[in-house]
């Protein structure tokens, strides 16, 4: 009954049924062929959940262009989800050169609209995140690190668990795949010859388990790469691999080789990483005062990580005049900024909330 031509509902359900598995065997080629015949009679919801489908390579072989002209014709049925879906697709062809002229301008304009007026699980978190990477690195705009850092860290949420930790602090952790995640990992993909920043992400996936199956061994080989071709924030990821096995033979050494290499191009990251290996030479009072000299440069660019390990120097005189009330400072900015073990200090003294 539910396949009736006559209940395009029912059938247009039937088909989600297939698509998600919910109470029958998954089968997208069944779901494709349902959402088709619906799709073909103009009903938009059907039209969109094809185009998704062409987007996905889900029951058929991925057609971008396929999938934008069945938005389109949702779209021009007033669809705003639809609408969106081509502008988010849009924003990636501009950011990797597919099909045409690459343009970070363009592609920042795309995902600020999808990002501020979708509300789609998949897609609005994607753009999200790559609109803080524009602003981190000057890219189609003018360049906002601590903007940048901000918008990775709020868009972090169950369905995209990828954020400044995981991201560009170097922990790593499985992450269960999700509809996001698979489609954030596969649009990287799409870009990995043509753009830097969709290998360096792509690597990123591969040492969480983002979207794919954790493979830290190919994300290494991917960081030591871009490392070598000057990218610090690919620097200080390799270095963080050599430090804790990532892929690669533990190597204090060269961990410490590429943390210096972006800690020098200005990489808060780096400079925060630097200031822990001082310590770890000796633990002498030259060290320490290395140390915070190192991470007062992190702190300086808002790294909340180099911010609390300042405030723990000026809290116990660690390579620096001891001065509560530096640290209270310190560790302050560093708990604005979400950073527990800051807040935790804080309590400790005190001073929070």
């Amino acid at each position: 009954m539910a396949s009736n031509p006559n209940l395009p509902m029912a059938q247009f359900h039937l088909a989600g049924c297939y698509h998600n598995e919910v109470g029958v065997d998954q089968d997208y080629t069944k779901a494709v062929e349902l959402y088709r015949s619906l799709a073909d009679r103009g009903i938009p919801q059907a039209q969109i959940a094809l185009g998704r489908c062409y987007e996905n390579g889900e029951g058929v072989d991925q057609d971008y262009n396929a999938a934008i002209e069945w938005y389109s014709k949702a779209a021009d049925q007033g669809s705003e989800d639809s609408r969106l879906h081509i502008v988010f697709l849009r924003g990636w062809f501009s950011f990797i050169g597919h099909g045409v002229e690459q343009s970070d301008v363009d592609a920042f304009h795309h995902w600020q609209e999808v990002s501020t007026e979708s509300v789609d699980p998949v897609i609005k978190p994607i753009a999200t995140h790559m609109l803080g990477w524009m602003h981190y690195l000057g890219r189609g705009t003018v360049r906002d690190e601590s903007r940048g850092i901000k918008l990775i860290r709020e868009n972090k949420s169950d369905r995209f668990p990828l954020g400044e930790d995981e991201c560009l602090a170097g922990y790593d952790a499985s992450r269960p795949i999700t509809s996001a995640s698979r489609r954030f990992y596969q649009l990287c993909e799409l870009g990995c010859d043509r753009n830097w920043l969709c290998r360096h992400l792509v690597a990123i996936c591969l040492i969480n388990g983002f979207g794919a199956a954790k493979d830290e061994a190919k994300a290494a080989g991917i960081f030591e790469q871009l490392a070598r071709d000057g990218h610090s924030d690919s620097q200080f990821w390799i270095g963080e691999c050599y430090d804790r096995g990532l892929g690669v033979l533990v190597n204090e050494s060269t961990s410490l080789h590429w943390s210096s290499e972006a800690a020098s191009q200005g990489n808060s990251y780096g400079q925060w990483t630097v200031g822990y290996s001082c310590l770890n030479e000796s633990g002498s009072n030259e060290a320490r005062t290395r140390a915070a000299a190192w991470w007062k440069k992190s702190s300086e660019q808002g790294n909340r990580y180099g911010q609390c390990w300042l405030g723990v120097c000026y809290s116990n005189g660690y390579g620096v005049t001891k001065n509560i009330d530096t640290a209270v400072n310190w560790f302050r900015k560093s708990a604005d900024n979400g950073h527990r073990w800051a807040i935790e200090n804080l309590r400790r003294l005190g001073q929070w909330p």
